[in-house]
């Protein structure tokens, strides 16, 4: 994969009205402030209507307006699912229906309004995660702007094939915001290889050092084309979702590839995660 970034799309926030929902509404916001995005707020408005539905558009707004007084978002109001909703109007800007052919985000929070009180993800946040869409921004309630340390970094989990398309995400992320930039990559020991007739530690140390040359191989093309960008380099035996979620404690945004990792760490991350 080349390396280079795409320049930022629209940025697109599911509103339901409720409290958990707002973190993910200031979080947009912030996003569309920094990257010179067009800020879209979209509200299913199913079952309470649409003098609803516009009230709860208006405090989003306004909410929008909290952050920084000179966005002006869009707003649409439609009757189904928020998932498809969103989905659909990134799917119209990104023709050039509405707007250029760059690459949308979506941001939702990690729960709504509805749902079991004891799931820790919610069926919008569930369904574009496991979807094949734009990249998702999953933001946890509690967050907010004012906590974000200036150099919190970004992270990334570098340890999929697949892993460059976040790694892309990423390098843009942190660069734009001049940001430390850290990519994890997980590995492990087969088997076969633990019962062969080789020395653990040695067995382990061949592994360790084969994974550092490779992360860094991964990484070479990404640092040449941002020398200015400071890069952390973590190639570690530890669990990919365990080592990550500690990584996610104080950064900016952690960035994962779609996949069964991205779905456990986007339920339990402290920091709001990119599925990309």
């Amino acid at each position: 994969m080349s390396a280079t970034v795409q320049a930022p799309g629209p940025v697109l926030v599911g509103v339901d009205g409720s409290g958990r929902n707002a973190s993910a509404v200031a979080w947009a916001a912030a996003e569309a402030r920094s990257s010179s995005a067009p800020l879209v707020l979209v509200h299913d408005a199913t079952g309470a209507g649409e003098r609803a539905g516009r009230a709860t558009l208006e405090r989003a707004v306004a909410a929008v307006a909290d952050v920084d007084s000179g966005l002006r978002p869009a707003v649409e109001m439609v009757t189904r699912s928020a998932s498809e909703a969103l989905v659909e109007a990134a799917r119209v800007r990104e023709t050039g229906e509405v707007d250029s052919g760059q690459e949308s985000l979506l941001v939702v929070g990690r729960r709504g309004a509805g749902g079991f009180t004891r799931l820790s993800l919610g069926s919008t946040a569930r369904a574009l995660v496991h979807g094949d869409g734009p990249p998702t921004i999953v933001v946890p309630s509690d967050w907010e702007l004012e906590r974000v340390a200036p150099r919190a970094p970004v992270v990334v989990d570098l340890t999929a094939d697949e892993g460059d398309r976040a790694l892309g995400f990423g390098v843009a992320r942190a660069a734009r915001d001049d940001r430390p930039l850290v990519v994890l990559a997980s590995w492990s020991v087969g088997p076969a290889e633990v019962l062969a007739d080789q020395p653990i530690p040695k067995v382990w140390e061949d592994h360790a050092r084969q994974a550092e040359q490779e992360l860094r191989g991964r990484l070479g093309p990404w640092c040449a084309s941002h020398p200015g960008l400071e890069v952390v380099a973590l190639a570690t035996d530890r669990h990919p979702v365990a080592a990550l979620l500690d990584q996610a404690v104080g950064a900016e945004l952690l960035v994962v590839p779609r996949g069964r990792s991205a779905f456990a760490v986007v339920e339990y991350a402290q920091c709001p995660v990119a599925v990309v």
